[in-house]
This record gives C-alpha cells, sequence and structure tokens, in this order.
C-alpha cells in the first residue's frame, strides 16, 4: 500500500514536471524525468544517466524517434502501462524499446502487433520482423502473405525484392493473375528508378530480381487476357510469352482449375447435428445472413455439397455449377461480382471449396447476405442439402476480427477465408 503511493506520488511529480534531473530534448521539444526511475528500468539508461559520465541533459538526433512516441515510452516507465493506437506506431515504440534495452514494452508491441496485422500491414510488419529477427512474427506474416498474396501484392505498401522472393518460393501455384501483380510491382520500380514504365524496362527489373525464373508458359490463361485492359500490362504480358521456358506440361490446364481443396487457412465452423434437409430447385439461392466486427476481405468459402438423389449412391459427382454471390441484407444488389465454378461437384456432402475472386472490404456497419445456387443439368429435380446447427462466430488469431452468423434453421457453409481489411 505505502508503495502504491509512493509510485501514485511519483507519477505526480513526473506529471506536474517536478523534481526533475535530466531533460531530453527532440523534434524542437523538452521533456524532463527522474534519473534513478529511468535507471531502474534499463541499464542503457543507467549507463546514459548515472555515473562520471552521466548527462543531465540529453538531445536525440535518431530522425526515426519522435517527440510523442519517446513521452509515451517515458510515460510507460512510470505507469507500466502504454495505449498503442496503431501498428505503425507499435513499430515505432519497439524502435525506441529496442534501442534503450525495454524488452518488457518490446514484448508488449510484438503481441500488439500479431493482434492487428491487416492486408495493408502484413507486409511492413514482415519486413521489420526480418530486420529484428523476430522468426515467430516474421513466420506469422509469410504465412499470411502467401494465403492472402494477390492482395497483399495490391496493397499501397511496396515491398523490398527480397520479400517477394519469399512469397514467391513458398507458393504452389503461379498463375496469371499472380503475374500481372508482379508485373505492377515492377512498374512501381520502374517509378522509383525513375526509368521509363515499358515492357523492356518491367521486364529487365523483373529479371534483375530473378523473379522471371517463378513462371512458365504454362500459368499464362490466354482466356483472361482479354479482361486486362492496361495496355503495360497487356504488352509486357505478351512479351514475357516469348521468353518464359517451355515445359513438357506446359499446356496442363490443371493448374488453372478452381481450386476446390479446402485450404488450411480457411476457419472452419464447428458442426453440431442436422438442423434440417434442404431441397433446392436449380439456381435457388441458400441464403446465410452474416455481419463483420471490422473492416474485412473474404477470399472464399467452404461449402457442403448435395446428397445423390440415387439410392445406390453409384455416382460419386455431377457436371454442373455452383454460383455465390455477396450482396447487402437489406437488398439484391451484389457487393462483389458473382462467383461460379463450373466442373465436377461431388455428391455427399463433401467440403467444397469456392475462391472469391474479387477483393472488397466489407464494414462492420453493413449485414450482408451469402446467397448459393447450384444446377445439374442431369437432374431436374430438387438438390437435396443437410443443413447443419453450426458455431455462430468464426474468430481470426484476434477474437477482434470476427464473423457472426444469423441462421435459424442451420447452414451449409462450413467455413470462411477471411483477413481484417
Amino acid at each position: 500500500m505505502e508503495m502504491d503511493i509512493k509510485m501514485e506520488r511519483i507519477l505526480g511529480f513526473y506529471k506536474s514536471q517536478k523534481y526533475l534531473d535530466c531533460h531530453f530534448k527532440l523534434d524542437g521539444q523538452q521533456i524532463g524525468a527522474h534519473k534513478l526511475i529511468l535507471a531502474g528500468s534499463s541499464p542503457s539508461f543507467e549507463s546514459l544517466l548515472l555515473g562520471d559520465m552521466g548527462k543531465n541533459v540529453i538531445e536525440l538526433f535518431d530522425e526515426h524517434v519522435k517527440f510523442a512516441e519517446f513521452k509515451q515510452v517515458l510515460d510507460y516507465l512510470y505507469t507500466s502501462n502504454i495505449n498503442i493506437y496503431s501498428v505503425i506506431n507499435a513499430w515505432n515504440l519497439y524502435y525506441i524499446a529496442n534501442i534503450y534495452l525495454l524488452d518488457g514494452l518490446g514484448l508488449i508491441c510484438l503481441g500488439y502487433i500479431k493482434k492487428h496485422l491487416t492486408i495493408n500491414n502484413v507486409v511492413m510488419s514482415y519486413e521489420y520482423a526480418d530486420l529484428y529477427n523476430r522468426a515467430d512474427l516474421k513466420k506469422i506474416c509469410l504465412d499470411d502473405m502467401i494465403n492472402y498474396v494477390n492482395s497483399i501484392l495490391n496493397c499501397y505498401y511496396h515491398m523490398k525484392p527480397s520479400t517477394i522472393h519469399q512469397i514467391l518460393k513458398g507458393l504452389k501455384v503461379h498463375d496469371i493473375n499472380l503475374l500481372v501483380n508482379v508485373i505492377k510491382w515492377g512498374i512501381i520500380e520502374c517509378e522509383i528508378k525513375n526509368v521509363s514504365i515499358l515492357p523492356s524496362n518491367i521486364i529487365e527489373r523483373l529479371r534483375e530480381e530473378n523473379l522471371i525464373s517463378y513462371f512458365q508458359i504454362n500459368c499464362l490463361d490466354f482466356t483472361k487476357c482479354a479482361e486486362i485492359k492496361d495496355n503495360v500490362i497487356l504488352d509486357t504480358l505478351t512479351t514475357l510469352i516469348d521468353i518464359f521456358e517451355w515445359t513438357p506440361d506446359s499446356f496442363d490446364r490443371t493448374m488453372l482449375c478452381h481450386t476446390t481443396v479446402t485450404p488450411n487457412f480457411c476457419h472452419l465452423r464447428t458442426g453440431f447435428k442436422i438442423a434440417s434437409r434442404l431441397g433446392l430447385l436449380q439456381h435457388e439461392e441458400f441464403i446465410s445472413e452474416f455481419r463483420v466486427s471490422t473492416n474485412m476481405i473474404i477470399f472464399g468459402l467452404s461449402i457442403g455439397t448435395p446428397i445423390s438423389p440415387y439410392l445406390n449412391y453409384s455416382l460419386p459427382h455431377f457436371d454442373g455449377d455452383i454460383r455465390v454471390r455477396i450482396c447487402y441484407s437489406d437488398r439484391e444488389r451484389d457487393v462483389i461480382e458473382p462467383v461460379k465454378y463450373i466442373g465436377q461437384i461431388p455428391y455427399g456432402e463433401t467440403d467444397f471449396y469456392i475462391n472469391l475472386n474479387n477483393s472488397y472490404v466489407l464494414e462492420p456497419e453493413c449485414s450482408y447476405n451469402f446467397r448459393i445456387s447450384f444446377r445439374n443439368p442431369n437432374d431436374k429435380e430438387q438438390l437435396p442439402l443437410h443443413c447443419y446447427y453450426m458455431s455462430e462466430i468464426l474468430h481470426n488469431r484476434s477474437k477482434d476480427v470476427a464473423i457472426k452468423f444469423y441462421e435459424m434453421n442451420g447452414s451449409i457453409i462450413r467455413g470462411v477465408s477471411f483477413y481484417p481489411a
């Protein structure tokens, strides 16, 4: 109790700037503190402030240390509390903590960063984690960048060549969408180096960083080239056709097929029991209402497939299509362009993953619907589906990043891959 009172009095002296015996000057401002408090918190402050070489006035000329954030650190040394307000703020505080050997503060900053990774800060966080040799955070960031690669490559942060190498090394499939985004990276590199944005210069930059070696001719789904409206990108792709190595499987189109295996980064719901058996007419939609807790991008859905209508279950699959829409709950308008899978669909309630190819930021203020429909052209009857009672909430690593479902009669949605925006 007496110790608490003493600390409250010392904190009061600091807040009122009384009985100070050291001052820090930076950014044209000055703040005072008490040497013993700082020295007791860090051997770095001890050597700086005490002993024969100790100083009373310290001028900080480090351009990476700002007055407001240095004051946050001093406040923390007196209170053991700190209010971090962004990932950039956390990394700036970590920089100061690293200089002054404040390990406890450093761990607090890293914990905040892990909980608040988004599409727009995960690359920056990966590169800082690499700089500071934080292997655990570096792995988390790299896994996320690989899982959500095309959105990551389209974010405003321009990554280093070593970072894009690590992403490409970790990917199993290098398709035309990825190549287009790598070309966009090359365009920004030309802008940074003040080089004319021409296909030859873009390709030369990609060659310098050995990025072309990750791609082969079979990554080019030429049917998609018509969708590319940027002439520089299209001309660069055309030029690359003559550069790629031809391989025995150059015309193997399986790499271009829509993935149907649920990826490990898809967050799966807990299933409890069958709620109902649903009979969908051809193209009739199953509707699931949901909300998001923060700005978020949804990348795909894992859904249950229809039960075989044949008693002998002799057919393992049917050739048909699945259509997925995301709409506002209060109107029919699509939030993203509808996605359609055409091909073999397995019977038997198999988890079936559908990529949503368009990145769109969903907002917590709105309510949305997943709308899913099936078509089996060989069967004019209803398609039977089992709807299961499932967990209502899906979380990311952080409990603050979640999707909440509002379903009264069960669901065919088994999982969702999503990431904070």
